[in-house]
């Protein structure tokens, strides 16, 4: 187990690539962590594939296939004056394809991911179309804040045209 940041640690579960950069990550994300609506005390990731974020939506969601990121808040979130303590389970394979089409480090949509599972744990919710546009709103406003820039909303790499015959 690392502990690069107090308070933000990402560790290498199955599927997590050896390349991946944890240390900076917990970096950046703690370094974002002023800027969210609530104090966050507590930001505990495992990285993990395909594979392993499948059983995981599985197991706790009921949900068959893999998905970008699970959140745990482990704080009373019927208290809103309560420090916001969350775990996150964050798919790398997810993270690699849509960083690939955004044209960006994985490591940077990675960073996405904990920064949308942490705001979950704060009461964020996207499951109506006005939720879904102020979740990623906040993601945007606090990756800005933090001197990343827009993630989400940021536009993809054009598409490189092709030769027709």
């Amino acid at each position: 187990m690392r502990a690069a940041v107090p308070g933000v640690t990402f560790h290498a579960g199955e599927g997590c690539p050896p390349s991946l950069d944890r240390d900076r990550l917990a970096r950046d994300l703690a370094a974002l962590l002023p800027h969210f609506p609530r104090p966050v005390a507590r930001v505990d990731a495992l990285l993990v594939g395909d594979a392993a974020m499948d059983a995981a939506h599985r197991r706790y969601s009921g949900v068959e296939g893999t998905t970008d990121v699970l959140s745990f808040p482990g704080h009373d979130e019927g208290d809103p004056a309560a420090a916001v303590e969350v775990d996150l389970i964050v798919c790398t394979d997810v993270a690699a394809r849509e960083a690939a089409l955004r044209g960006h480090p994985t490591e940077r949509e990675i960073l996405l991911y904990a920064v949308h599972g942490t705001l979950h744990a704060c009461g964020h919710r996207d499951d109506t179309e006005a939720g879904f546009r102020a979740i990623h709103a906040e993601e945007d406003r606090i990756l800005a804040a933090g001197g990343i820039g827009a993630v989400y909303a940021a536009p993809t790499r054009p598409e490189t045209p092709t030769s027709q015959p």
